[in-house]
């Protein structure tokens, strides 16, 4: 059974749209084509920028002159607001300078109208789709921090950046956690830097159980993580941040180490009104989480 790929069309000559169009369709009659393909079809990028910030699509086939936007700009703008899908230009200029630009551009082929037939098509599909997503593998890989396996810094920001934005459009919270774990410097001291490595790895660990696959996870720095629930209503704060503690005190005892682990929280949650920036965000359960700490004394054993 063939696989589902969903191909946005952004073309405004309805003529050469139904030629491209037409390929596409004919060619699930050949057993060699993997896919069947599913089609729209706008004619300007306003349209297109509309379409897909409400539905999911595999690639973009994009016409750089639109009715609303010229050139490398039609591109730029695209590759812009939706990072996370490849796009071939489809052009009737057959210049090596702007394919070249194109490229650079972060588009992953450039085909010139009446040169490319059905095959060339779907073959620069299926190329752009791979090396897309082997890009996106590699630059995920710069983006995890090495001992952990969670997000970095670097890939909270961007990830929790875009996240605020979809939160506002589906009228949704966001639930930020700071976590600082206690003490972790007289952990090293007395047992050594590798002991730490194991109370890093093993809180990174308790994140990944106490939280879905939806929310983002993040070593900030140092001792500091940093967790970015979607979707999460006012009344399940403290049973979140319960299963959290209760998650942590269970691992500390399976453990069975001479000093426990144990984490101070700050946490708020961002509401789809809000003005706030993410570094306001971030400065204010850095703070929530600062206080808390404070309130604790002599909380491990050694």
């Amino acid at each position: 059974m063939k696989g589902l790929l969903k191909v946005l069309l952004v073309e405004d000559s309805d003529l050469s749209a139904n030629i491209t169009l037409n390929m596409l369709e004919k060619s699930i009659h050949y057993n060699y084509v993997e896919y069947k393909f599913e089609l729209g079809h706008v004619h300007t990028l306003s349209e297109a920028i509309k379409i897909l910030s409400k539905k999911y699509f595999d690639i973009v086939l994009l016409d750089l002159n639109l009715p609303d936007s010229i050139g490398l700009e039609t591109l730029d703008s695209l590759c812009h607001q939706f990072p996370d899908i490849p796009i071939i230009v489809l052009s009737s200029i057959d210049d090596f300078k702007l394919s070249y630009d194109t490229i650079k551009c972060g588009a992953q082929d450039y085909l010139v109208k009446g040169k490319y037939d059905m095959n060339s098509l779907i073959r620069s599909i299926y190329y752009a789709i791979e090396r897309f997503n082997m890009l996106a593998a590699l630059k995920q890989l710069a983006l995890l921090d090495d001992l952990t396996g969670l997000f970095n810094r670097r890939a909270f920001i961007n990830l929790a950046e875009h996240q605020i934005k979809v939160a506002k459009r589906k009228s949704i919270n966001i639930f930020f956690v700071f976590c600082d774990l206690d003490n972790l410097k007289i952990i090293n001291d007395n047992y050594g830097h590798p002991e730490g490595d194991l109370v890093l790895k093993q809180f990174a660990d308790v994140l990944k159980k106490s939280f879905r696959e939806s929310d983002i996870l993040a070593r900030y720095g140092g001792d500091e993580f940093i967790v970015l629930a979607v979707d999460v209503d006012e009344q399940d704060q403290d049973l979140i941040k319960e299963r959290l503690h209760k998650n942590l005190n269970e691992r500390s005892r399976e453990l069975n180490k001479p000093y426990c682990i144990s984490v101070s929280l700050g946490t708020a949650l961002y509401k789809p009104d809000s003005t706030k920036s993410l570094y306001d965000i971030i400065e204010e359960v850095d703070t929530y989480m600062y206080v808390e700490k404070k309130k604790k004394q002599n909380i491990y054993e050694i």
